[in-house]
């Protein structure tokens, strides 16, 4: 998953359970003894991580795993596939599906699409 995927999750409001060790995160873009490298390319989260750099992790941008993702988007979310190296993640509504180059970015993009048609839809009820 890339920065810029990760970043529109976090910004979107993506519910987030426990961090945990073997998951990626992108640290913050200041602040924090991380590289270049590090902040461009993430950080697989190790023990050490969640003692010492939680609030660099906080502040940074998570990566779910697909397990979270699928879970996040519920009901609505209806299988998962490869085909010629693009993953395609589809929903219970067939226009709504998403692609990526893995099965992580491709259900991160399929959340993103169920939470702004679920928000707008929120909008539009309203008077």
């Amino acid at each position: 998953m890339t920065r810029d995927l990760a970043r529109e999750l976090k910004t979107a409001g993506f519910p987030l359970g426990a961090y945990r060790v073997g998951h990626v995160f992108y640290p913050p873009e200041c602040g924090g003894e991380w590289s270049e490298h590090s902040r461009r390319h993430g950080v697989t989260i190790r023990p050490y991580d969640l003692d010492e750099h939680m609030q660099d992790i906080r502040d940074g941008y998570y990566c779910p795993d697909v397990a979270d993702l699928i879970e996040a988007c519920g009901e609505r979310f209806v299988r998962l596939w490869v085909s010629t190296s693009i993953w395609t993640a589809e929903s219970d509504e067939p226009s709504l599906l998403a692609r990526g180059d893995s099965a992580e970015e491709a259900m991160a993009k399929l959340w993103l699409t169920l939470h702004r048609a679920k928000t707008a839809g929120q909008r539009q009820a309203q008077p």
